[in-house]
């Protein structure tokens, strides 16, 4: 007899014997495998230092500059993640640099570091008002280009 049974691991309905607990073989399989973050994976916690590390020096630059010159700076930033620049792209959208509660990626530690920000809050801000979306939209193509290039 069949059942109509939950996935355990992507949640889908699906029907199968009694005792059948994943969809298919392949969320079987990744059911099993490790979650992959910092807590559990010294590789991935190596990379997200290095993410944070390379976001802290390039904010350190944009901030240093004279704000007149930061337009430019940023807009080159977002013109490099929408062509493709991996790195880039994180750094401008990443959840952990967006978050205002840390100080993930922010050069400037302590009471005058709270008036900067990362990087990426920066971007968010940026985005929010020229093209009235989020980074992560602009910097993944998601968000369209005004008809006529010039951005609002």
């Amino acid at each position: 007899m069949y059942q109509r049974k939950v996935c355990q691991h992507c949640e889908a309905f699906f029907k199968g014997r009694r005792n059948k607990i994943y969809c298919s073989a392949n969320c079987r399989k990744r059911h099993s495998e490790p979650v992959q973050n910092s807590l559990n994976s010294r590789e991935k916690k190596n990379s997200n230092m290095r993410l944070i590390d390379s976001a802290s020096r390039i904010a350190e630059l944009y901030f240093t500059r004279p704000p007149f010159e930061r337009l430019g700076m940023m807009k080159g930033y977002i013109a490099l993640a929408k062509q493709g620049n991996g790195k880039m792209r994180e750094i401008l959208s990443n959840e952990y640099l967006l978050d205002r509660k840390n100080n993930y990626g922010n050069p400037f530690k302590g009471k005058r570091g709270k008036s900067f920000g990362s990087l990426a809050q920066a971007c968010e801000e940026y985005c929010r008002h020229y093209w009235k979306a989020s980074a992560r939209e602009v910097v993944y193509n998601i968000a369209p280009d005004p008809d006529d290039g010039v951005i609002d």
